[in-house]
């Protein structure tokens, strides 16, 4: 029984890193951070904009950057064009208290390279809420290991 139980509880982790998971359902943590890495995948990695932000982000998203607007769409429509501008190399990442982060470098071609730490907050199965903190790494910095 216990190990059918599990298996169930496989698929349903499986089910959500595949699917849409927005509008928010409730979500164990395991199901939660299943979601996140499937963001993560689709945006970071495959930038594909308008699959991780339709599949993962709920549509009255919340934004706390201040050159940003919040909601879904206006986020699509602002990163859609740009994202394929952008070298993103993740360094960190992890899932905690319906929490998710992204801590990664981002090269932009004729500029210094940024640190770039993005925070997520879930409600259940879905992103509501977005911060980012950024820092381009100076000309000469004083710090050898500066940045990464």
């Amino acid at each position: 029984m216990k190990l059918f139980s599990s298996a169930l509880s496989l698929l349903s982790i499986i089910a959500v890193a595949t699917a849409a998971t927005c509008p928010p359902v409730a979500s164990t943590p395991e199901e939660q951070l299943a979601s996140f890495n499937a963001f993560v995948q689709k945006f970071y990695y495959d930038k594909n904009v308008k699959a991780a932000f339709m599949d993962h982000v709920d549509v009255n998203y919340i934004q706390h950057n201040p050159n940003a607007l919040s909601g879904r769409q206006t986020a699509i429509d602002t990163l859609s064009p740009v994202i394929g501008q952008f070298k993103i190399t993740l360094l960190n990442k992890g899932f905690v208290d319906n929490r998710g982060w992204v801590h990664y470098r981002m090269d932009i071609g004729g500029s210094q390279p940024q640190a770039i730490l993005d925070l997520f907050r879930f409600n259940g199965s879905c992103i509501m809420e977005h911060w980012d903190v950024a820092q381009a790494r100076p000309t000469n910095p004083k710090n050898p290991l500066a940045m990464w």
